[in-house]
C-alpha cells in the first residue's frame, strides 16, 4: 500500500512529464493496469481515467497500489 500523498505525487510526476510515456499501476493482487495517456483525474489517494483503446473506466486507490512502473514495454499495442 502506498501513502495517499506519495500516490498523488507519483501520479503528478508520471502524468505531467513533458514527455509523457504510458506506465503501469501494479495492484496488491498482482493485476497490472496500463495508463496510456496523461488524462488522469486524481487526488486524496484515488484516481480515475478512461482507457482510450478499451473505452472503459480505470479506477484505483492508494490502498490497493503496490507500485508504479514507469519504464515498461507494452507488447501488442
Amino acid at each position: 500500500m502506498i501513502d495517499p500523498n506519495e500516490f498523488d505525487n507519483a501520479l503528478r510526476q508520471l502524468t505531467r512529464s513533458p514527455t509523457f510515456a504510458p506506465f503501469e499501476v501494479e495492484l496488491d493482487d498482482g493485476e497490472r493496469l496500463v495508463i496510456r495517456h496523461p488524462g488522469v483525474a486524481f487526488g486524496g489517494g484515488a484516481a480515475l481515467t478512461i482507457d482510450p483503446i478499451e473505452g472503459g473506466f480505470i479506477d484505483f486507490t492508494h490502498d490497493r497500489v503496490k507500485a508504479f512502473h514507469a519504464n515498461f514495454q507494452e507488447i501488442g499495442s
